[in-house]
């Protein structure tokens, strides 16, 4: 994704593609704090130990324009249901032990690769960046710093339960 992403940064930008160490898929933002909020890993700890989740399979195919189109991310055309099962199931966990997270507003799966780079072509993707997620990450991202610190880290488990199908709507004939 980096080297791609800074192929095409090339003469298009002065921006620079994203360290690849920092490359991550946001799946949930919690709240947002002028410091790390080192006294709520301890309760985010125990509460995401209680979560049994597969590893996911991601695939991202495509790309497009973000934040004003602003940023360039990598994105998917299929929707990923395990990946947005795995979400919900990660907000239920917070609000349950009450603790703090932005709402859980429409979700589209991306990785941003550059970031404020103006104008610019979307990315050719001509091989999908796929992989499997193993585990996931809690992070604290300092803003404008291009610096995360990492809070914890948990490995998804092979054999939890599959994933819920979403809820079907329920239809009464006329």
């Amino acid at each position: 994704m980096n080297r791609d992403a800074a192929r095409h940064a090339g003469s298009r930008t002065r921006r620079a593609a994203y360290p690849a160490d920092l490359l991550h898929m946001t799946l949930l933002c919690m709240e947002q704090f002028d410091e790390p909020p080192r006294h709520l890993i301890p309760p985010i700890d125990a509460a995401i130990r209680r979560i049994r989740a597969r590893p996911i399979r991601i695939d991202l195919d495509g790309s497009d324009l973000f934040g004003g189109k602003r940023h360039l991310v990598l994105t998917s055309s299929a929707v990923n249901r395990e990946l947005r099962s795995f979400v919900r199931m990660l907000w239920n966990t917070l609000t349950r032990h009450n603790l703090p997270r932005f709402p859980l507003a429409s979700f589209e799966p991306h990785v941003t690769v550059i970031y404020d780079c103006g104008k610019i072509d979307p990315l050719p993707v001509e091989r999908p960046f796929g992989w499997i997620a193993e585990e996931f990450q809690l992070i604290y991202s300092h803003f404008g710093e291009s610096r995360h610190e990492e809070f914890g880290r948990w490995r998804f488990d092979p054999e939890a339960p599959p994933y819920l199908s979403p809820p079907e709507q329920l239809r009464f004939p006329i």
